[in-house]
């Protein structure tokens, strides 16, 4: 009863900010732990999970969000804090959050919510991704998704590496929509894109932040690293091969870039879910959830 009352909380609080959120559901789950230890029952003594929820929100709503942008100029997003900041690295993974576009992690616009786009595409629902299945995922499953980006940044690196000495001194600078070089550059440049993601995948190896932290790092990542491969591919295909259209990888990779990055934390995410439940259904003080809830 416990896991499904927070649960319940957990899913009706997508209004509220990644920080504000964390603080309510860890200060409910000490609460449930309390009532549990002597056999209290949540409903009973906090009321049905929507009231729960809503007198919550109502609570919360004149509060500042850390996870709002530093400022918008005529309805339009600006932030200035940038991925180094984890409340703003948040914005791009909350499933509870049903909007598809939130503010960009740096600059001017908007991005998109993974976490909303594997909702509506029934990967997970609002609330799978709680504090007790980010606790479930196994250990080498959060070790293997770290590592995506580093192998493709790693063959990009290498591939250019092998190829350095038979490119040009001069290679496209960038690609307009239709495919073709804007310009020209020296070939030194290149190493520019290949630090777009090598350098993401270094970061995405730190081991001492949550859970949740390391699958948004690794998602970041390895969008950076699909997008820097494509950059580096399509620069020495036009350099060994001049005509073509090649700018148009740099187009292709970009449905690639989001299926690897929903896929590096969807993934570990599910196998939190199947020990999550598992765990729930052996437990003799807990409920087992019904078969709609099976992951």
């Amino acid at each position: 009863m416990t896991v499904e009352y927070l649960r319940a909380v957990h899913a009706r609080l997508g209004g509220l900010s990644r920080a504000d959120r964390r603080r309510a559901l860890e200060a409910l789950s000490a609460q449930l732990e309390e009532l549990a230890e002597v056999g209290g029952d949540p409903v009973a003594v906090l009321g049905e999970p929507g009231h729960y929820a809503a007198d919550l929100l109502d609570a919360l709503a004149d509060e500042s969000s850390d996870s709002s942008p530093s400022w918008r100029v005529f309805g339009v997003p600006i932030e200035t804090r940038g991925p180094v900041s984890a409340e703003v690295r948040s914005r791009v993974w909350d499933p509870a959050n049903p909007r598809l576009f939130v503010p960009r992690l740096f600059g001017v616009g908007w991005s998109l919510n993974l976490g909303a786009v594997a909702v509506r595409t029934g990967l997970i629902r609002p609330d799978d991704a709680d504090a007790d299945v980010l606790r479930s995922i196994p250990e080498p499953d959060l070790s293997a998704v770290r590592r995506v980006p580093l192998i493709i940044a790693g063959m990009t690196a290498a591939t250019l590496a092998l190829l350095w000495r038979s490119l040009p001194s001069s290679v496209a600078s960038g690609f307009g929509i239709t495919g073709q070089p804007r310009g020209d550059a020296p070939k030194w440049t290149l190493l520019g894109a290949v630090a777009l993601g090598l350098g993401p995948a270094l970061w995405a190896r730190r081991r001492n932040v949550p859970v949740e932290d390391r699958l948004v790092r690794a998602a970041r990542a390895t969008s950076l690293s699909v997008i820097s491969a494509s950059v580096v591919a399509a620069t020495v295909a036009q350099a060994r091969r001049p005509g073509g259209r090649w700018g148009l990888l740099t187009v292709a990779a970009l449905p690639a870039a989001l299926a690897g990055s929903l896929a590096v934390i969807v993934m570990p995410l599910r196998s939190g879910l199947r020990r999550a439940w598992h765990a729930a259904s052996a437990s003799p003080s807990q409920s087992a959830p019904s078969k709609d809830e099976t992951p």
